[in-house]
């Protein structure tokens, strides 16, 4: 079996939105790097991501630096998740690669020193939150260096989609642009060809498809409520 091969077996059992194409990209980006960089992932919550791309730092001798301050997700805002974390690391067997910081982006970037090889940013998902993370940690992403984005290619938020199109797309910055699912994926270049220029603008505009295909999906859940085919929406006040 390959590094990969065992890492899909490991992070199977782990919760999470992560698809196996997308653990598979992630492994396959660590075992990749060149090892003059760092491995950094924003936002672990219970480690199924955490465990593909330690799988893959294996092969290169790096470790994972998991930044997640795991309290008060988006998702559940009572969720308390380093305890479910450090028990998947260890049963994945892979605890001695994985350095947990528990703690926000933002104060991660104090600790953390070096340029980074590979980014993960699964953190904040929303426009501020992702837009703080991308101003954080791209300027620290090395030449040749990968980041990689997840749910930018859906339509269920839009914090990172509108930062991989301003700041990965529409930057010159980034090529070698694509996406495995929901995930987006580049590479940091000095200067990116006319022809992956021409790509990535096509790209970025390509995302704008997700902001149609919610709006969609808003103005069908109003009808249904309004024809009394959905319960009415529940005031949070």
């Amino acid at each position: 079996m390959t590094p990969c091969d065992r890492a899909a077996v490991a992070a199977a059992g782990i919760e999470g939105w992560l698809s196996e194409a997308q653990g598979r990209a992630l492994c396959a980006a660590a075992a990749a790097s060149s090892g003059h960089g760092l491995v950094v992932e924003i936002g672990s919550w219970k480690g199924r991501s955490t465990v593909w791309l330690a799988y893959g730092a294996r092969v290169r001798g790096l470790k994972v630096h998991a930044v997640d301050p795991h309290r008060h997700s988006s998702e559940d805002p009572r969720a308390e998740t380093l305890d479910a974390l450090l028990e998947n690391l260890a049963r994945a067997g892979v605890a001695d690669i994985v350095e947990p910081l528990v703690m926000t982006s933002a104060e991660a970037a104090g600790v953390i020193a070096g340029e980074v090889e590979l980014l993960f940013v699964d953190g904040n998902h929303s426009v501020a939150g992702a837009r703080a993370d991308a101003n954080i940690w791209l300027p620290r992403v090395m030449s040749g260096g990968v980041v990689m984005f997840h749910d930018v290619a859906t339509s269920g938020y839009a914090g990172p989609r509108r930062v991989f199109q301003r700041r990965i797309c529409w930057s010159g910055a980034f090529h070698r642009i694509r996406r495995v699912g929901s995930m987006g994926i580049a590479q940091r270049t000095p200067k990116r060809s006319p022809a992956a220029a021409v790509y990535a603008t096509l790209f970025g505009l390509f995302l704008y498809s997700y902001d149609l295909e919610g709006a969609v999906k808003r103005m069908l859940r109003w009808l249904r409520r309004a024809l009394g085919l959905l319960p009415p929406a529940v005031s949070s006040t």
